[in-house]
């Protein structure tokens, strides 16, 4: 009940934001499409280099902004590490579960994770997923005005459609992280994943500061 009652308050929200846009259009955002390559492709120990999507995945995505590159630390497994922006009336808020099963992934389980930053912790979610013999850990998370960072995709859409309404400017970014699981050690897999991503927040909120109506 709880959950509808949250999907009702969601769509009755985007409704209105959708109603406020069009009577008003959105200002176009300072954030352009290479913005996000300034995210650093090193801090700590990680190093990185770039990746793409294929153009199918892109034409998908139809995104204002992609990050694709894969991190390492020493002799460790790699992380891959994706950020999907979006601004204004496109969401972004696809469930990236569809996407691993579309790419013949089966999820195995799934879960929160708490995550800690300078302004405080924030649940992030993590799958389980194997294909042919190979496991996968993902983090995944949403991020958008007022420095929301939440594994919650219902939070995040209405955050994104309360900032529309307020400050007539939306925007919104999908991140995951995802390392390989070797002889079933998902307990390493998963401290790695939570160190990078731990060490990769702060540069998160650098990008995105310019863009928060609510700092």
């Amino acid at each position: 009940m709880r959950r509808q009652t949250a999907a009702v308050v969601v769509i009755a929200m985007l409704a209105a934001t959708a109603v406020y846009v069009f009577m008003n259009p959105p200002a176009k955002l300072a954030l352009g499409a290479d913005t996000l390559s300034i995210f650093p492709r090193g801090f700590g120990e990680w190093t990185s280099t770039d990746l793409e999507f294929s153009e199918v995945v892109y034409d998908e995505l139809a995104a204002d902004g992609t990050l694709v590159r894969e991190y390492r630390r020493g002799e460790e497994s790699p992380v891959w590490f994706i950020i999907i922006y979006h601004e204004n009336r496109r969401y972004g808020a696809h469930d990236p579960m569809v996407c691993y099963r579309a790419q013949g992934w089966d999820v195995e389980d799934e879960g929160t994770i708490a995550l800690t930053r300078r302004s405080g912790s924030f649940d992030a979610n993590w799958a389980l997923v194997s294909e042919d013999g190979r496991d996968r850990l993902a983090l995944y998370w949403w991020y958008t005005a007022g420095d929301l960072a939440t594994g919650d995709r219902d939070s995040f859409m209405a955050r994104m459609a309360a900032s529309g309404i307020r400050s007539n400017i939306t925007f919104g970014a999908f991140m995951r992280a995802s390392t390989d699981v070797h002889d079933g050690d998902v307990e390493s897999a998963r401290a790695r994943l939570r160190e990078f991503s731990e060490d990769a927040l702060p540069h998160v909120a650098a990008i995105f500061a310019s863009e928060d109506g609510e700092r």
